[in-house]
Parts: C-alpha cells; structure tokens; sequence
C-alpha cells in the first residue's frame, strides 16, 4: 500500500474531476456502511476506519512517517487520509467482515489525478464539487458498478462534454 501511494502523481489537472467524483461518491457510501456496521462515531466522512474495527491493529508508525512525508504534494487532506489508509492495509483481508473496502475508491481517485482540498464542506476536484454534508446519508445509495478505465474516462468525457461542450484534456 506504500509503495502505490508513493507512486501517485499529485497534480491535478481537472479534466478527472467527474470520474473522481464518481469515486469519492462511492467512498462515501463504503465509509457510511463501515460507520453504521461499526458504531463509528465520525461526523466527516474522512476518518480511521480501522480504528473503528480493531483500534489494537495499527501500520508501523515509521511506515506511516515516511509515506506522509513523500505524498505531502497531495495536499493538506491528502496529508490526513493517508495514515488512515495505511492502518487500514495493516489490518488486512478479515474473514469476518464482508463489507466493500473502504478505501480502494480513494486510491483509484488519487491514482487518476492526484488529490483534492475541502473547504467550505465542499471536497474541491477543479471542474466539479461534492458536499460532504450527507455523507452517511449514502450507505443506502447503489454501489459504483465499474472501477474500469475505460469506464471512468466515459464519465469525465460526458462531465466535460455537459460542463463545457466539449471534452477537455490535461493540458486544458
């Protein structure tokens, strides 16, 4: 899980933003099942999943260091999550848990184009926008059918297309 997340390229270009909303989107869901099935009291949907689920599992803290560190260029947030994602990868494949792993959408939203910044309750990803008010809210919603990249491209073709008219690129 360290090295994946040293391997992100954390800037942002935008033309992701609907495809990572769709993710965050289904973040929101994974994290609002875990909370409910683990009386996880968080009031935002960023927050130590593991520490809900075995608070005595925990990733080497010179681990965590050291990969903090190296992903800073994400961003405040980004600085925030990670940790919370590494105990979770420290915990590992449970028998007895048969819930979606919270994090994976994260992942593949840092691995598209790097992260994002909250304000004003608002997850900023450039182009678009997700309130994080309601959040738990999701755990009822319809899980993300495809994490393909084919897939999330079609979805950041289409946000970009009804956004702007056309569709944008990197570079844009």
């Amino acid at each position: 899980m360290a090295e994946r997340l040293e391997a992100v390229d954390w800037e942002r270009h935008g033309d992701k933003a609907w495809s990572k909303a769709a993710l965050l989107k289904e973040y929101f869901r994974r994290a609002a099942l875990w909370a409910e099935a683990y009386g996880c009291d968080s009031h935002v949907p960023f927050f130590d999943i593991a520490a809900c689920v075995d608070p005595d599992v925990r990733a080497d803290q010179d681990v965590v260091d050291d990969v903090v560190a190296k992903v800073s260029p994400g961003g405040r947030t980004v600085v925030r999550i990670v940790p919370y994602i590494l105990h979770w990868a420290a915990l590992g494949a449970r028998p007895d848990i048969d819930l979606p792993d919270p994090y994976e959408p994260l992942l593949l939203l840092f691995e598209r184009d790097g992260g994002f910044h909250t304000e004003h309750g608002e997850v900023n990803l450039e182009y678009k926008s997700v309130r994080m008010a309601g959040w738990r809210d999701r755990a009822g919603d319809p899980p993300m059918v495809s994490f393909a990249d084919a897939d999330l491209d079609e979805i950041d073709q289409a946000g970009s297309v009804a956004q702007f008219g056309y569709v944008i690129g990197p570079e844009t």
